[in-house]
């Protein structure tokens, strides 16, 4: 085992036992990025690369399985107390919580359902599975809870290295990532440079997601399309100017669809990450398309490097 999967997964297990202890504190992801000594901004891949599960979901699994344990050994509780006990902010916000999670009212737990009770799919899992502690980061590159291990990749060709500083033309998507919105706005922003001359063969686009779904609502997240342009360059009404600072970045190449590259990401954080002495820098990651990205013969596929943004560990 290398000691930077260690240090990695040392890092998330002090988040682990952090929030299994502080149950009912403030568990907001700046805070625990601040335990684990990472970039807020990237936290939560981290997490979720190291554990396979994201780290809202397992604040809200953690307060759920303690909170049903409390309304079996602490009957003489009120439901209310027991969710403020466990973090939930009010009656209403638990018992939603509580019933999607478990199928049944608390009321309804505490009155002999949690003696039945198995999470779909699995008739095995009984309650007295939830007594267990909740499991670690593990070592061998385990899933939280060592279920199962983390997918393997394929070899992945990634150099570490120092990009210029970019200055650049750009348009920005508002909304869901994925293959309905990103793809229109690069045809607008295709179009736009076609008719500025724009975009030939030397031409270096970035898009850069400023935001991450698991954190940020879909409905507000932000993708720039953006075009490197000289620093004489003069914007018109369609298009903003912003820059790209230098630094350092750990790049890998993409071949693939809209549908594939958020996957390509995660197998960058999950499985060439925790063992390459480097960890996430807090800016934006970045995808550099150099020319004509798109892939002869192979329609809906496309070309570019994945940057993400690194430092030492």
């Amino acid at each position: 085992m290398d000691t930077s999967r260690l240090e990695y997964e040392q890092r998330v297990n002090r988040v682990i036992d952090h929030v299994q202890a502080h149950l009912a504190g403030d568990l907001s992801l700046e805070r625990l990025a601040r335990v684990a000594a990472f970039s807020p901004f990237h936290f939560h891949r981290i997490f979720r690369a190291i554990t396979g599960e994201t780290l809202s979901t397992f604040v809200q699994r953690l307060r759920l399985e303690r909170a049903a344990l409390a309304l079996v050994h602490r009957r003489d509780d009120s439901v209310l107390a027991v969710a403020l006990d466990h973090g939930f902010a009010s009656a209403a916000t638990f018992a939603r919580a509580f019933r999607g999670h478990f199928g049944m009212s608390a009321t309804a737990w505490r009155a002999g359902g949690a003696r039945h009770w198995s999470q779909p799919g699995r008739a095995d899992r009984k309650l007295s599975k939830a007594n267990r502690k909740p499991g670690k980061a593990t070592r061998g590159g385990r899933r939280h809870g060592g279920s199962r291990p983390l997918r393997k990749e394929g070899t992945m060709n990634v150099a570490v290295k120092d990009l210029p500083r970019y200055r650049v033309a750009y348009m920005r998507h508002v909304g869901p990532y994925g293959a309905h919105g990103i793809p229109e706005l690069w045809e607008r922003f295709r179009a736009w440079g076609e008719r500025r001359g724009l975009g030939g063969p030397d031409a270096i686009k970035l898009g850069i997601a400023h935001d991450d779904p698991e954190v940020t609502p879909p409905e507000k997240c932000r993708y720039d399309a953006c075009l490197v342009v000289s620093e004489s360059f003069e914007p018109d009404k369609w298009v903003n100017i912003g820059e790209v600072p230098a630094g350092r970045y750990a790049v890998m190449e993409f071949v693939g669809s809209p549908h594939t590259i958020r996957e390509a990401w995660e197998g960058l954080y999950r499985s060439w990450l925790p063992g390459s002495g480097y960890q996430p820098d807090d800016r934006p990651c970045v995808e550099i398309y150099r020319g004509n990205p798109d892939v002869a013969g192979r329609p809906g596929t496309f070309r570019c490097e994945l940057a993400m943004p690194v430092r030492p560990l």
